[in-house]
């Protein structure tokens, strides 16, 4: 999150490298529990000069990492977040357009290394119904040997109360990670998010629903790609 903005290819690289060094240790047939991890929390200076929810303690959120080998490669990805309909590799979520503030036309070619957007996104499930805004950005990377990264970064910039049910979004912070890895690529997302419900939920049960989203969202992309790829 906080060098997602640095200038220097050869410092992502290194920051690359040490992924590939991380994804050769997941066993990524095992168990979804079993490729996630509890990451720290988001400190200030990771999130500096994005807009921040007002009221919010970063300190709050409830966060999670899930690692997950997809069946497509990196290309695939790009080229699908171009698309302004996202509801199709999503979890429970009706609607999710996006709108393109800059990039639209090049990235997907790698014709430009930057592509940002903010997404329209309602969420429904039967606990509750959430419209909320998302601002997210993307950009190429690649690992000192050549193979291609995209990185995406998520953030909220404002609480949004639910139209349906008791619950609040007070803040959502999103890291995404790929890295072709034969003929797909590795992929890790990490998640710090700070909803609170009425009743509050034990933070342990919002975890489990949070990483079960997340397997869920990364398998429904990939059947998203399956169905483009066989035309």
């Amino acid at each position: 999150m906080r060098e997602f903005d640095n200038a220097d290819p050869a410092f992502l690289a290194v920051g690359a490298d040490s992924l590939v060094e991380l994804f050769a240790e997941v066993d990524f047939d095992a168990a979804t529990l079993d490729r996630s991890t509890i990451p720290t929390h988001l400190e200030p200076e990771d999130v500096e000069g994005l807009v921040r929810p007002p009221d919010t303690d970063l300190q709050n959120s409830t966060d999670v990492t899930l690692y997950y080998r997809s069946t497509h490669p990196v290309s695939a990805h790009a080229a699908f977040t171009v698309e302004a309909d996202q509801a199709p590799a999503e979890v429970s979520t009706p609607e999710y357009t996006r709108t393109f503030l800059e990039g639209d036309d090049c990235f997907a070619s790698g014709d430009c290394d930057l592509l940002r957007t903010t997404n329209d996104v309602f969420r429904e499930n039967p606990m509750f119904s959430l419209r909320f805004e998302l601002l997210k950005d993307f950009r190429w990377s690649e690992t000192s040997d050549g193979e291609a990264v995209l990185v995406s970064r998520a953030w909220t910039e404002q609480t949004f109360a639910a139209e349906v049910g008791t619950a609040d979004l007070r803040q959502s912070w999103t890291l995404d990670v790929f890295i072709d890895s034969g003929a797909g690529c590795d992929r890790l997302r990490v998640n710090w998010a700070e909803t609170v419900f009425d009743p509050q939920i034990g933070e342990d049960i919002q975890r489990n629903s949070t990483r079960s989203s997340m397997q869920d969202a990364m398998e429904l992309a990939d059947e998203a790609l399956d169905q483009r790829s066989s035309g």
